[in-house]
Protein backbone atom coordinates (compact mmCIF):
# COMPACT_ATOMS: atom_id res chain seq x y z
CA UNK A 1 0.00 0.00 0.00
CA UNK A 2 1.40 3.45 -1.19
CA UNK A 3 1.08 6.12 1.51
CA UNK A 4 1.41 9.88 0.31
CA UNK A 5 4.24 11.79 2.14
CA UNK A 6 2.94 15.41 3.64
CA UNK A 7 5.63 16.47 1.11
CA UNK A 8 4.36 14.64 -1.68
CA UNK A 9 0.49 16.23 -0.84
CA UNK A 10 2.20 19.46 -0.95
CA UNK A 11 4.19 19.02 -4.48
CA UNK A 12 0.63 18.15 -5.92
CA UNK A 13 -1.14 20.54 -3.79
CA UNK A 14 1.70 23.07 -5.57
CA UNK A 15 1.29 21.86 -9.20
CA UNK A 16 -2.41 21.59 -9.26
CA UNK A 17 -2.23 25.59 -7.96
CA UNK A 18 -0.11 26.27 -10.67
CA UNK A 19 -1.76 24.80 -13.08
CA UNK A 20 -4.78 27.14 -12.75
CA UNK A 21 -2.70 30.44 -12.86
CA UNK A 22 -2.90 32.37 -15.59
CA UNK A 23 -0.14 32.01 -17.98
CA UNK A 24 1.62 35.24 -16.95
CA UNK A 25 1.56 34.33 -13.27
CA UNK A 26 3.18 30.74 -14.72
CA UNK A 27 5.75 33.00 -16.71
CA UNK A 28 7.12 34.89 -13.41
CA UNK A 29 7.15 31.60 -11.16
CA UNK A 30 9.05 30.10 -14.05
CA UNK A 31 11.20 32.75 -14.61
CA UNK A 32 14.79 33.37 -13.31
CA UNK A 33 14.55 37.22 -13.22
CA UNK A 34 11.92 36.75 -9.56
CA UNK A 35 15.15 34.50 -8.62
CA UNK A 36 17.79 36.73 -9.24
CA UNK A 37 15.60 40.12 -7.84
CA UNK A 38 15.31 38.34 -4.41
CA UNK A 39 18.62 37.27 -4.36
CA UNK A 40 19.81 41.06 -5.05
CA UNK A 41 17.50 42.08 -2.18
CA UNK A 42 18.53 39.72 0.15
CA UNK A 43 21.56 40.56 -0.99
CA UNK A 44 21.02 44.24 0.28
CA UNK A 45 19.60 43.51 3.31
CA UNK A 46 22.22 41.31 4.09
CA UNK A 47 20.09 37.90 4.65
CA UNK A 48 21.84 34.69 5.37
CA UNK A 49 20.97 32.34 2.61
CA UNK A 50 18.71 30.16 5.06
CA UNK A 51 16.19 33.60 5.12
CA UNK A 52 16.74 34.55 1.70
CA UNK A 53 15.33 30.44 0.96
CA UNK A 54 12.59 31.11 3.32
CA UNK A 55 11.89 34.42 1.72
CA UNK A 56 11.35 32.90 -1.78
CA UNK A 57 9.25 30.30 -0.29
CA UNK A 58 7.15 33.38 1.34
CA UNK A 59 7.27 35.13 -2.09
CA UNK A 60 6.10 31.70 -4.14
CA UNK A 61 3.26 31.29 -1.42
CA UNK A 62 1.97 34.49 -2.14
CA UNK A 63 2.24 34.05 -6.13
CA UNK A 64 0.55 30.68 -5.79
CA UNK A 65 -2.14 32.31 -3.56
CA UNK A 66 -1.79 30.07 -0.71
CA UNK A 67 -1.09 33.00 1.60
CA UNK A 68 -2.36 36.93 1.08
CA UNK A 69 0.05 39.43 0.03
CA UNK A 70 -1.08 41.63 3.05
CA UNK A 71 0.04 38.79 4.89
CA UNK A 72 3.45 38.84 3.58
CA UNK A 73 5.00 41.68 6.07
CA UNK A 74 4.37 39.57 8.94
CA UNK A 75 4.98 36.27 7.66
CA UNK A 76 8.62 37.61 6.90
CA UNK A 77 8.53 38.85 10.64
CA UNK A 78 7.88 35.75 11.76
CA UNK A 79 9.67 33.51 9.12
CA UNK A 80 12.95 35.20 8.83
CA UNK A 81 13.23 36.02 12.41
CA UNK A 82 13.47 39.93 11.64
CA UNK A 83 12.33 43.02 12.87
CA UNK A 84 8.85 44.93 11.88
CA UNK A 85 10.70 47.67 10.25
CA UNK A 86 12.82 44.82 7.58
CA UNK A 87 9.97 43.16 6.75
CA UNK A 88 7.51 46.11 6.20
CA UNK A 89 10.14 47.20 3.73
CA UNK A 90 11.04 43.52 2.45
CA UNK A 91 7.24 43.54 1.17
CA UNK A 92 7.51 46.61 -0.08
CA UNK A 93 10.41 45.80 -2.45
CA UNK A 94 8.80 42.17 -3.26
CA UNK A 95 5.79 44.16 -4.36
CA UNK A 96 7.37 46.89 -6.31
CA UNK A 97 10.63 44.36 -7.62
CA UNK A 98 7.75 40.78 -8.33
CA UNK A 99 4.10 42.20 -7.67
CA UNK A 100 3.73 45.29 -9.56
CA UNK A 101 5.24 44.01 -12.77
CA UNK A 102 2.80 41.04 -12.90
CA UNK A 103 0.00 43.05 -11.84
CA UNK A 104 0.99 45.21 -15.19
CA UNK A 105 0.82 42.22 -17.50
CA UNK A 106 -1.81 40.97 -16.03
CA UNK A 107 -3.76 44.48 -16.81
CA UNK A 108 -2.29 44.89 -20.46
CA UNK A 109 -3.69 40.93 -21.08
CA UNK A 110 -6.63 41.52 -20.03
CA UNK A 111 -7.08 45.43 -21.81
CA UNK A 112 -7.52 47.18 -18.41
CA UNK A 113 -8.44 50.82 -19.30
CA UNK A 114 -5.50 51.63 -16.67
CA UNK A 115 -3.00 49.16 -18.05
CA UNK A 116 0.63 50.95 -18.59
CA UNK A 117 2.36 49.74 -21.90
CA UNK A 118 5.09 47.29 -21.75
CA UNK A 119 8.50 49.02 -21.66
CA UNK A 120 10.22 48.33 -24.84
CA UNK A 121 14.11 49.09 -25.15
CA UNK A 122 14.33 51.35 -28.50
CA UNK A 123 15.75 48.26 -30.40
CA UNK A 124 12.86 46.12 -29.72
CA UNK A 125 10.35 48.75 -30.29
CA UNK A 126 12.40 49.15 -33.55
CA UNK A 127 12.33 45.66 -34.43
CA UNK A 128 8.45 45.09 -33.91
CA UNK A 129 7.66 47.97 -35.76
CA UNK A 130 9.86 46.94 -39.30
CA UNK A 131 8.74 43.39 -38.51
CA UNK A 132 4.97 44.66 -38.92
CA UNK A 133 5.55 46.91 -41.58
CA UNK A 134 7.61 44.55 -43.78
CA UNK A 135 4.93 42.46 -46.15
CA UNK A 136 4.76 38.46 -45.78
CA UNK A 137 7.06 36.75 -48.23
CA UNK A 138 8.69 33.62 -48.34
CA UNK A 139 11.78 32.93 -47.06
CA UNK A 140 14.43 31.70 -49.83
CA UNK A 141 17.50 29.36 -48.94
CA UNK A 142 20.73 31.23 -48.42
CA UNK A 143 22.72 31.18 -51.91
CA UNK A 144 25.93 28.69 -51.19
CA UNK A 145 29.27 30.94 -50.74
CA UNK A 146 32.06 29.66 -52.28
CA UNK A 147 35.25 29.50 -50.82
CA UNK A 148 38.12 31.95 -51.72
CA UNK A 149 40.66 29.02 -51.83
CA UNK A 150 39.52 25.88 -54.46
CA UNK A 151 39.96 22.77 -52.68
CA UNK A 152 43.38 20.52 -53.40
CA UNK A 153 42.59 18.30 -56.10
CA UNK A 154 41.74 15.13 -55.38
CA UNK A 155 45.15 12.30 -54.82
CA UNK A 156 45.84 10.47 -57.91
CA UNK A 157 48.46 7.76 -56.65
CA UNK A 158 48.12 4.78 -54.34
CA UNK A 159 49.63 4.74 -50.50
CA UNK A 160 52.44 2.17 -50.75
CA UNK A 161 52.70 0.44 -47.16
CA UNK A 162 55.96 -0.69 -45.62
CA UNK A 163 57.02 -4.12 -46.39
CA UNK A 164 56.06 -6.62 -43.75
CA UNK A 165 59.37 -7.15 -40.90
CA UNK A 166 60.58 -11.19 -41.57
CA UNK A 167 61.06 -11.74 -38.24
CA UNK A 168 56.82 -10.92 -37.52
CA UNK A 169 54.71 -13.58 -36.89
CA UNK A 170 51.65 -13.21 -36.35
CA UNK A 171 49.89 -13.67 -32.76
CA UNK A 172 53.39 -12.98 -31.08
CA UNK A 173 53.72 -9.99 -29.10
CA UNK A 174 56.94 -7.86 -29.91
CA UNK A 175 58.73 -8.16 -26.32
CA UNK A 176 58.57 -12.16 -27.26
CA UNK A 177 60.70 -11.42 -31.09
CA UNK A 178 64.32 -12.07 -30.39
CA UNK A 179 65.28 -10.01 -33.80
CA UNK A 180 64.27 -6.50 -33.58
CA UNK A 181 66.79 -4.72 -36.04
CA UNK A 182 64.18 -3.91 -38.79
CA UNK A 183 61.00 -3.76 -36.27
CA UNK A 184 60.00 0.22 -36.58
CA UNK A 185 58.86 0.15 -33.29
CA UNK A 186 61.76 -0.81 -31.35
CA UNK A 187 65.22 0.14 -30.77
CA UNK A 188 67.56 -1.89 -31.37
CA UNK A 189 69.53 -3.50 -28.11
CA UNK A 190 72.70 -1.19 -27.06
Amino acid sequence: MDVDTPQDELNTKLRERFKELPKVLQNAITSADIQKQLRALADTNKLHLDQWQLLENEVMMTLLGFQMPEELADSLKTDLDISKEMAISLAADISRIVFQPIREELERELEHPDAKAAEVSGVEGMRTQVLSDAPMRPVLATPVVQPATPPAPPPEGRIVRAPVSESYKAGETSVARKSVHDDPYREPPA
